[in-house]
């Protein structure tokens, strides 16, 4: 359940969550706005939004939780039955994952923009004058009607071209793997358009002259930008920047860099375009994305989390500085469970805000050891960078879980020293020791939750399933502890179910994007390019390479965007190196962490402080004690690969 809430980072497309947070982002120090995640399982539009709009997308999301659900169910019940019956009657189930997988990307990412949960770096336009805020909203609308329509334009032709074809063993025909393309794309011109139309005319006529004086220009010296590489570069360079500025949801801005760069070089066409973004979809290892969100969001509901911070409370909470320390701890608990930092930061941070407030621990401080946490735990499986990584390259899923553990714990222990050292100094109060009989009840509350990572982890290692087979033991678990606990019935189940479709949406439609997007450059030879200068610094200063290239990345995008651009453009340049490919995934994942908590952009901290009823500005500067001990940690890291390495050679891994 990443990006729930981001300050400054308002979500884009349509009218965000209510009337009152139109054309603003969402403010830092407002509590409430981390109870008011994009998850809600009916999303509020704006009283403009007609009720046809809002009917398609009842009618998709209803179909998409049904197909989540399904899917979860045979990929189980299949998993199942190979294990105990040795049986491969349902082997075929992998080839519907592709369809499932594109449905989610393109029908679930329409649906997400028409609710407003796209995210856009909004940092520079919210601070523009409205009326130039209205110009940038409606040059953003355009940009996705124009990509929108030149995808699901071009995927008609594709759609044409696979009218025949079949999938070998349930012979599912490819038609039905394109056609949520082309639909999606048209919902997400109707959807924009509708959107472009509610704006004020002046900003609409200065949008529109805008946009469409930028296409004609760049259709006169299309052939010019071909013939000067550096030109194109610049070009690029300067698209990104602009419509990052103005706030166009990240995942067009890839798509709109994709589409320009391969129309200028002009070394494929646009059906390219369109099967690179159904690929870029994923296939059955994909699945287990969309399955942890889904358990994410139904352990939610349950209160596990809450569970599992009254026990760590009860264990450690009396010592000096104990109460960030169980921040620390209960958040690599928590990332154990649900693999999304936004839903394990609130997990944790919610519940302990009234109880460290009563302490005496400022807002900012909380804020900083929150977000310092999730950078940590950016490596603890099920995390979804760890997924995404193993996906986009050759690295093993179940041993990037099993290499996480370790190098997390170390940083996470060298935060805890420090909360220590800061208690000497600061004037937080110390908490009563928990009585014997408090720590056996809140342990008993919280043994069936702690079970989770345990199943997880077990499953993986013993060989019962992949990532993806065990990720629907953690929603079916999570479901049946939510029915134990009596938290979770038909509504709220649905609910859960739509939040994570519309969640998985948005994160597969960016996906889809950011694969459009490096496979541009790597036509053009940009990808080439660079790995060829990062191997240059040969193997002593390849991976602090990694580091700082992932960390500015981090700062700016989301990491599964830079997952699937960065992990497998440098994967070969590790391979030529000789550096351990699972030191390198977890590494680059860490690195990401702590990319996200950096400011003035770094999505986490913005999270973190929405959640303390923070300002950003102020916890920007306690968040400078944690950051050099996350880099220090990340470095121990990098120089002793055991860290990593032990527990996988030990269990056996190959990767």
């Amino acid at each position: 359940m990443p990006l729930r809430f981001e300050s400054n980072f308002v979500h884009n497309g349509a009218q965000p969550w209510s009337g009152a947070a139109r054309g603003s982002h969402v403010q830092a120090n407002a509590e409430t706005a981390a109870l008011q995640p994009l998850e809600a399982g009916a999303a509020a539009y704006a009283p403009s939004v007609p009720g046809w709009i809002k009917a398609i997308d009842n009618a998709v999301i209803g179909l998409l939780n049904v197909m989540l659900a399904v899917e979860v169910i045979l990929v189980f019940v299949g998993t199942m039955v190979r294990t105990f019956f040795h049986s491969s009657t349902l082997m075929g189930i992998d080839e519907a994952s592709p369809l499932f997988l594109v449905t989610l990307a393109f029908l679930g990412g329409a649906v997400a923009y028409s609710r407003g949960q796209f995210i856009a770096i909004t940092v520079l336009a919210d601070r523009a004058p409205r009326a130039w805020n209205e110009a940038f909203k409606a040059c953003s609308e355009w940009i996705v009607i124009i990509v929108s329509f030149l995808i699901g334009g071009y995927s008609i032709p594709l759609l044409i071209a696979n009218a025949e074809e079949k999938t070998i063993l349930l012979g599912i025909g490819y038609v039905w793997m394109t056609l949520p393309i082309t639909v999606g794309s048209a919902l997400f011109v109707v959807r924009a358009g509708f959107s472009l139309a509610q704006r004020r005319r002046p900003a609409i006529a200065a949008a529109t002259a805008v946009v469409w004086a930028a296409v004609l220009t760049f259709f006169i010296f299309q052939a010019d930008l071909g013939a000067h590489t550096q030109l194109l570069y610049a070009l690029l360079a300067a698209l990104f920047v602009g419509t990052v500025a103005i706030g166009v949801p990240v995942g067009f801005v890839l798509a709109t860099i994709g589409i320009v760069c391969v129309e200028a070089i002009g070394s494929a066409d646009m059906m390219a375009v369109v099967m690179n973004a159904q690929r870029g979809s994923g296939g059955f290892i994909f699945l287990a994305l969309p399955f942890f969100i889904l358990a994410g969001f139904i352990m939610e509901r349950a209160d596990v989390g809450g569970r599992i911070v009254e026990f760590v409370g009860s264990v450690i909470g009396h010592v000096r500085g104990g109460l960030l320390q169980v921040m620390v701890v209960g958040v690599y608990l928590s990332s154990c469970i649900s693999g999304s930092k936004a839903a394990d930061m609130a997990t944790v941070g919610l519940p302990m805000n009234r109880k460290l407030q009563e302490h005496g621990y400022e807002p900012e401080e909380r804020a900083a050891i929150l977000a310092a946490s999730a950078a940590m735990a950016e490596s603890v499986p099920p995390s979804i960078a760890l997924i995404l990584l193993g996906s986009a390259t050759a690295i093993s899923t179940g041993a990037l879980f099993i290499g996480g553990v370790l190098p997390a714990a170390t940083i996470g222990v060298l935060l805890m020293i420090t909360v220590r050292v800061r208690a000497s100094f600061a004037d937080w109060k110390l908490t009563p020791r928990a009585p014997r009989s408090e720590i056996v009840r809140t342990g008993r509350r919280a043994i069936l939750p702690l079970m989770i990572p345990v199943i997880l982890i077990g499953g993986i290692v013993g060989g019962v399933g992949t990532p993806t087979e065990v990720s629907t033991f953690a929603v079916l678990y999570s479901l049946a502890l939510g029915l134990v606990y009596r938290k979770i019935n038909l509504r709220n189940l649905w609910s859960s179910l739509t939040s994570a479709s519309s969640l998985n949406g948005m994160i597969f439609y960016t996906v889809s994007a950011a694969t459009i997007f490096s496979w541009a450059l790597t036509l053009e030879g940009v990808t080439t390019a660079i790995a060829t200068t990062i191997a240059g610094f040969g193997r002593t200063a390849f991976l602090p390479a990694v580091i700082v290239i992932t960390i500015i990345m981090g700062t700016m995008l989301e990491s599964f965007v830079t997952i699937v651009i960065l992990a497998p453009l440098l994967y070969p340049v590790a391979l030529q190196l000789g550096i351990d490919p699972l030191q390198y995934g977890i590494i680059m994942t860490e690195a990401f962490g702590i990319g996200i908590i950096l400011p003035p952009i770094g999505i986490a901290l913005y999270v973190a402080c929405a959640i303390s009823g923070a300002k950003i500005e102020r916890a920007s500067k306690p968040l400078l004690w944690y950051l050099p001990v996350l880099l220090a940690g990340l470095l121990l890291v990098t120089f002793v690969p055991a860290i990593t390495t032990v527990l996988p050679n030990w269990l056996n891994f190959k990767y």
